[in-house]
């Protein structure tokens, strides 16, 4: 009995170490004719975002830090308060000193100072480009007034949007414990931004120059998307990528959110969690980029875009009862299905199966009401059902609801032969005298009905073209407005960069003008001066020719007047020394209270040192205790996989190895 006990357990014991190996593996999509592939990270994610089809997943929905791809939900949040109104891309923003707080110095910066003014416009590609975290912190005070109320924000468009998974602590990403995603709220969270067109044009721009501010000169921001451009990252350039993200800290490892377009197909790539190893000679393989090329090359090559059922071809026609207007309805699908199907398009192996509410439909019937589904079946797989709905609208007509009902009564055959005799004793004994009168009567009834359903149906007839031509007039008027707001923003953009250009002209002028004035000024100066010192020449020529006139007479005078002009210097030199002692000492105590200044920032930045060296060294501390953690575990799951000798068999087993074995707690 004691045996079987141990059997027993030893089994169950296995089979969970089995089921718990077996479970990160767990997710993967298969499908038939395409082989399977398995990416470098802990997580990732392959989908068509026109279809939202998944192509690919690998633990799409493990919790896991998002780092930088955070400011995507920045960005989003940005972008519509400016289309509610509430800002401009052209607002100025002053960057407040709490927006630098929580700012590590070896963090992604675009080096943005206190005080500093910059657009929102400007922000944005900090944000996106270079992935300026206090670029993340100054919008979100721009937005919202403080952090703590965006964040928010944050959690409440994310629970909008679906994000179930997610939760948000700051702005930027920075690692904090509670703040996490998954790969497939992130990919959610970046479709909803792709819909933006200014969120589209900045994660898809490579290199961008800012404009001067308050506090610093133009500065040129490099995309660190390695799959967009080789400024940062070179060698991993993949054609067709359109955006969108990258991200990146020690906890959350290399993260990628990648968009890419060919031929009409746009494919979103999530990897989480890259490890980049070390090649030697100074290189290190990015595997965030070359994992997420694998991947869209795995999806543009293996799947094909195909329209499985089109809404304007697939017709079908359903009886009609209760109604004169029409003897049938046409259906059509309530929209187009498009999918990416694995390999070549065959159309023999699509099948679309019809499955109606009921054989005849009833009148009355409005357009679009739904009458049965349609199945999208291709290769024994069903991508979709569709609702079919009317074309066209069926009037109710209580007389053919009426016939139907007496059909209905009159498909008795007892009915049918009591009727029969009613109506042949009431034709014997009634009809004859009246039968001329009443077939003319009939007669005339018959052309007016004619006449009126003629009337109708031309009256119908041109209801439907009115409305057909109203339809037509209605999508051409938004076609046209759709193309009037493409050309007010084009136009738009063309004036911002005409007001720029002309703007960087007229400083232009305005400091060739100033330098001119100043030429033309200082030229003035010198010819003033030049006919200053002239005429001081001539008059010191007159006064030392009277002097020597006068030069016997006034000899004493000129000795008295001499010695009254020495002691004036003497008394001119005695102040100037005076002054000269005052600001000499005035200048000591100047240098006095710099050389204090300096001596306490040099303190200050000490005591920062030392705590970022302490806290260094608690992260390295906590990182080896960490992987010694998970050693111990992986040798004690291996001590539990060694096979049981016959000695574990009675009851002591023996030590495996020369180590202290310590009790199992799995056993």
């Amino acid at each position: 009995m004691k045996k079987t006990l141990i059997r027993a357990f030893s089994f169950l014991l296995t089979l969970s170490l089995l089921t718990g190996l077996l479970c990160p593996f767990a997710g993967a999509i298969e499908y038939e004719g395409v082989p399977p592939i398995t990416i470098d990270s802990t997580a990732s994610l392959l989908v068509d975002m026109e279809t939202d089809q998944v192509l690919h997943e690998e633990n799409a929905d493990e919790v896991r830090y998002p780092a930088s791809i955070t400011k995507v939900m920045t960005a989003l949040l940005t972008l519509e308060a400016i289309s509610r109104g509430e800002l401009t891309m052209d607002t100025m923003v002053t960057a407040a000193p709490e927006a630098l707080t929580d700012i590590s110095d070896d963090s992604s910066t675009a080096n943005i100072v206190a005080g500093e003014e910059i657009s929102v416009h400007d922000l944005l590609y900090c944000l996106l480009v270079v992935s300026a975290n206090e670029a993340a912190n100054i919008l979100a005070m721009a937005v919202s007034g403080d952090i703590p109320t965006f964040v928010d924000l944050m959690n409440q468009r994310a629970q909008e949007l679906g994000m179930e998974n997610t939760h948000f602590v700051n702005p930027h990403g920075l690692h904090n414990a509670d703040h996490y995603s998954t790969a497939r709220d992130i990919y959610i969270m970046a479709k909803e931004a792709m819909t933006h067109a200014p969120f589209r044009e900045i994660v898809s721009t490579r290199q961008y120059t800012t404009a001067a501010t308050n506090k610093s000169e133009p500065r040129t921001l490099y995309n660190t998307n390695g799959l967009l451009a080789r400024f940062k990252y070179a060698g991993y350039v993949y054609s067709g990528t359109i955006g969108i993200k990258t991200g990146s800290t020690p906890e959350a490892g290399y993260c990628l959110v990648a968009a890419a377009k060919k031929e009409g197909v746009t494919l979103v790539s999530v990897v989480l969690g890259c490890e980049n190893p070390d090649l030697g000679n100074n290189k290190v393989e990015r595997k965030q980029f070359s994992e997420s090329s694998r991947l869209l090359d795995w999806g543009f090559t293996n799947f094909t875009s195909a329209t499985l059922l089109n809404a304007d071809t697939y017709l079908e026609e359903v009886p009609v009862r209760n109604s004169f207007q029409a003897a049938h309805v046409v259906l059509q699908p309530e929209k187009t299905v498009k999918s990416l199907i694995p390999g070549q398009f065959d159309e023999e192996k699509l099948d679309l199966r019809l499955t109606l509410n009921s054989n005849t439909a009833a009148a009355p019937i409005s357009k679009g009401d739904p009458l049965g589904k349609v199945a999208v079946i291709y290769d024994g797989e069903q991508y979709a059902e569709v609702d079919m709905v009317a074309v066209s609208d069926v009037s109710f007509s209580p007389f053919s609801a009426f016939i139907t009902s007496v059909d209905a009564v009159l498909g008795n055959l007892f009915v049918r032969i009591l009727l029969a005799l009613a109506l042949l004793f009431f034709l014997v004994g009634v009809v004859r005298r009246f039968q001329a009168q009443k077939r003319q009567e009939l007669k005339e009834k018959r052309q007016q009905r004619k006449e009126e359903k003629r009337q109708a149906a031309e009256a119908r007839h041109l209801r439907e073209e009115a409305a057909y031509a109203q339809r037509k007039e209605e999508q051409e008027r938004k076609r046209q407005e759709r193309d009037r707001v493409r050309e007010e923003e084009q136009a738009f953009r063309r004036a911002e960069q005409e007001r720029r250009r002309q703007e960087q002209e007229a400083r232009r002028a305005e400091e060739a003008r100033l330098r001119a004035e100043r030429d033309r000024i200082r030229a003035e100066e010198q010819a003033v001066r030049r006919a200053e010192q002239e005429e001081r020449r001539r008059e010191q020529a007159i006064r030392r020719a009277e002097q020597e006139r006068r030069r016997q007479q006034e000899q004493e005078a000129r000795r008295a007047e001499q010695e009254r002009r020495r002691r004036e210097q003497e008394a001119r030199r005695a102040e100037q020394e005076r002054r000269r002692r005052e600001e000499e000492r005035m200048r000591q105590e100047q240098e006095r209270r710099e050389r204090e200044e300096r001596r306490r920032r040099e303190q200050e930045r000490r005591r920062r040192e030392a705590e970022e060296r302490r806290w260094q060294e608690q992260t390295r501390r906590e990182f080896y205790d960490d992987r010694d953690r998970r050693n111990n575990h992986r040798q004690d799951y291996r001590d539990d996989r060694r096979p049981t000798s016959r000695d574990d068999r009675r009851g002591s087993r023996p030590p495996q190895n020369r180590r202290d074995h310590r009790p199992n707690p799995r056993r």
